[in-house]
Order: C-alpha cells, then structure tokens, then sequence
C-alpha cells in the first residue's frame, strides 16, 4: 500500500480479527471523487476551448479525456443512487460513506486516463489537482484491492467462526466446507444476485473468461464486506455472512 492510501485506509492494530467485541480499527479518508472529476472536466474542457483548431492531436485527446471522464462520473452516479440504496435495503443497514462503495468498482485500465491527465497539467499555471489528488485517482483502483483484502479477511474468519464446532471432531469437513463457501464461484452467485458486477467502472476492451469474471466478482464481494467491516465492525459482518452462507 502507498503512503498516500495509507492516508485513506489506516489500521489501528495488527490483528483485524482479535475478537469479534473490536470495534472497526479501520478508518475512511473522504476522497471526494466525483469533486475531482468535475474539476478535471472544467479544466479540460478550458483547454479544449483555447485550444486551435489545427492542433488536432491534442483536441482528440482531450475530447477521449472528456469522454472518460463522462463515462466515470456516469457510473459514481449509479453507484450512489442505485446501487449503495439497494444494498443498504438488502442488508438492512446504513453506509455513511457512500464514497467508499464507489472506490470498490475501479478496475485498473481506470489508471490511464488519471496519468495521461496528469503529464498533461504537470507544469500548468492552472493545475487541476496537486500531486497527492493526482496520485490518489492514479491509485482509486489499488484501493479497491485493499477494501477487498480487508473483505477477505473478514469474510474467511466469520464464515470459520460461523461453521465452529468446539470438539473439532470433524475439523475436514469444516475445512471443506469454508473452502466452498469462500470460494470465487460461489462468491460470484452472490455477487449475481445483488448486482454488483454491472456497477464495474473500467475501460476494458474485452470479456474475460468465466474464471476471470468469477474472480473479479469474489473481489467485489470481497470489497463488500469489507466496507460493511470498515463501517460497521466485525459484529455486523458475522450477521451478514449468512447472505453468502445460504446463497443458493
């Protein structure tokens, strides 16, 4: 993790999971991503316009520029108001930071359009973002993976304390059993059932294989729940376990 997401994302202890009385040890910087991107827009769109018309190179960039951006702030939008209110209604619970499910969907081909667009305003008078806003959009996609790396842990302890049995006499079947449940394919037929995967924002060319796709569907699971972890401590995320448990 870079220091600038250690700014984003910090822990408080070593042991996430020390027992399930913790509160959250994790903590959530606001980001304000969709500010930035307006600012990106108005300052692009400044220099499409004293920009001549001869100068075609650069107009097509900064007309694939704008078009990115549209497209991110498209998918925020979405996330916002319909994904995180239906998730919300699915778990029965709030989400302060709405911001952080929006964090979650960045896939890594978002990092082009963030470096090109910071080469391009490097030396401006008129610099849209200072360079730690530059290289937080740069990193939106590292962050994700973070969230999903808290969302695994939490996942893969709950699902153990949830399938406990205190004499241990079948502790294979246990093994098993947690194996199956915390497993891509079946973390993707959640995933399914509560949409998350249409909310991706990426600018990825191609379908990927069904194991690609399941994989990408885990982590978004993953980030999930470790976004209800960071909100709502390790409690609520062995309540809400259950979703993936009994998923059919």
């Amino acid at each position: 993790m870079t220091q600038k997401m250690q700014k984003s994302v910090t822990t408080e202890g070593s042991d996430i999971m020390k027992n399930s009385d913790l509160k959250s040890t994790l903590s959530w910087k606001p980001l304000h991503i969709e500010e930035r991107l307006n600012v990106l827009s108005r300052t692009v769109k400044m220099t499409r316009s004293k920009t001549p018309d001869q100068n075609t190179k650069l107009l097509t960039k900064l007309e694939k520029w704008l078009e990115d951006i549209q497209s991110i702030q498209d998918g925020l939008k979405k996330i916002r108001d319909e994904l995180v209110p239906d998730i919300e209604r699915i778990l029965g619970i709030t989400f302060q930071y709405k911001e952080l499910f929006q964090v979650a969907m960045f896939q890594p081909s978002t990092k082009n359009i963030f470096l090109e667009l910071e080469v391009q305003y490097r030396r401006s008078k008129n610099k849209p973002l200072d360079s730690d806003g530059f290289e937080e959009m740069i990193n939106l996609s590292e962050m994700a993976k973070v969230i999903a790396l808290v969302g695994d842990a939490v996942i893969s302890s709950s699902v153990l304390q949830y399938l406990w049995e205190p004499h241990l006499g079948h502790a294979g079947i246990i093994t098993q059993r947690k194996a199956e449940i915390v497993s891509n394919e079946n973390m993707a037929k959640l995933c399914d059932k509560w949409g998350l995967y249409e909310y991706r924002i990426h600018f990825d060319p191609d379908a990927p294989s069904k194991s690609e796709m399941d994989h990408d569907k885990g982590t978004l699971l993953e980030a999930v729940y470790g976004i209800i972890y960071i909100e709502h401590e390790y409690k609520q995320v062995l309540r809400l376990v259950s979703h993936l448990i009994n998923i059919q």
